[in-house]
C-alpha cells in the first residue's frame, strides 16, 4: 500500500488538471511532447495485447509439458525434467530479452511473419505490416510467452500430481484410454489452470526489460495490428521516465498507477475465485 500511496500522491498533479484531463490521457494515443499532449491508450492497449498472446502461447505449452512430465515421460527422467523447467523461472529478464532479440526476433520476421504476409492477400490489413528488425507486439508476446510458461506450468504440474488416484481407478474401470483420462484430468483441475493462468497474466502485464527489448517502443494506435511495433505501459516508462518534465511525470506515474492497479485487480480476483472454489 506504500507503493500505491505513493503512485497517487505522484499523480497529484495530473489529477489537479480535472477530470477531462485524466480521461484524455486514458483514452487518447497522442505522445507529442513538444505540445505537451500525451495519451496512454496505446500503451494499455499495448500492454493487454502483449499479455493476451503471452497467455494462449503459455496455455498451451504448460498444459502440454505438464501433462507430459507427470503422465507420459518414463520415471527416470521426470525429475531432470522438472527441474529443467523450473530453472526457467530463474533465468534473469535481461537474458530472455537478449535471446528474443538476437533469435527469436529474426526467425518470427523470416519464418512466421514473412510468409504469412507474402502467401494470405490481405493480411496485412489485419495484423500489420512488420518492421525491417522484426520488432512487434506479436514478437514481444511470444517472448512474454515463453518467460511465463515455467511458471504456469510448475502449478498445472502440481495440481496434475494432486489428482486423486482413486479419480483414476475409477475412470480407468469405465473403459477409458490414456488419453481420455488425461483430459478428464485436465477438466478436473481446470480452477488449478485458470489461477495459474491469471497469476501468469499479473506477471506478464508489468515485465519490463525483457518487452522493451522487443516489442519495438513505437507509438501505434493501433495495437491490435500485432505485427507492428508498439508500447506496453512498462517499455514506456523504461523508455520515457529518464527524459520525463513537466506534465509527463505524472502522466508517467499515472501509468505506473494503471499497470499497478491492473496487477492488483488480477490478484484479487484469483484469491476470490479460489477460495470460491474450495468452499463450495
Amino acid at each position: 500500500f506504500v507503493i500505491l500511496f505513493v503512485l497517487i500522491i505522484s499523480s497529484t498533479p495530473l489529477f489537479e488538471k480535472g477530470f477531462s484531463k485524466v480521461v484524455y490521457v486514458l483514452t487518447s494515443s497522442i505522445w507529442d511532447p513538444v505540445h505537451d499532449r500525451y495519451g496512454i491508450f496505446f500503451a494499455i492497449g499495448g500492454s493487454l495485447v502483449v499479455a493476451l498472446i503471452a497467455i494462449i502461447i503459455a496455455l498451451i505449452l504448460s498444459i502440454s509439458t505438464a501433462v507430459f512430465i507427470v503422465e507420459i515421460s518414463p520415471s527416470k527422467i521426470r525429475a531432470p525434467l522438472e527441474v529443467m523447467v523450473d530453472l526457467g523461472v530463474a533465468v534473469p529478464s535481461v537474458v530472455y530479452g537478449l535471446w528474443g532479440l538476437f533469435i527469436l526476433t529474426p526467425f518470427l520476421r523470416d519464418h512466421v511473419m514473412t510468409p504469412l504476409i507474402d502467401n494470405i492477400p490481405g493480411l496485412k490489413n489485419f495484423l500489420g505490416s512488420y518492421s525491417p528488425s522484426g520488432t512487434s507486439i506479436f514478437t514481444a508476446g511470444v517472448l512474454l510467452g515463453i518467460m511465463i510458461y515455467p511458471f504456469a506450468t510448475s502449478i498445472i504440474r502440481e495440481a496434475l500430481k494432486l489428482t486423486p488416484f482413486d479419480i483414476k481407478e475409477a475412470l480407468y474401470s469405465l473403459g477409458l484410454t490414456k488419453w481420455e483420462v488425461i483430459k478428464n484430468e485436465i477438466f478436473y483441475i481446470k480452477n488449478s489452470i485458470l489461477a495459474g493462468l491469471l497469476l501468469a497474466f499479473g506477471r506478464a502485464v508489468g515485465e519490463t526489460v525483457a518487452v522493451a527489448m522487443v516489442v519495438g517502443n513505437i507509438v501505434n494506435p493501433e495495437f491490435y495490428k500485432i505485427f507492428m511495433p508498439g508500447y506496453t505501459i512498462a517499455s514506456l516508462l523504461a523508455n520515457q521516465f529518464l527524459n520525463a518534465t513537466g506534465i509527463m511525470i505524472p502522466i508517467l506515474y499515472f501509468a505506473a498507477l494503471i499497470l499497478f492497479s491492473i496487477g492488483f485487480i488480477v490478484n484479487i480476483i484469483v484469491a476470490l475465485y479460489l477460495h470460491r472454489s474450495f468452499h463450495r
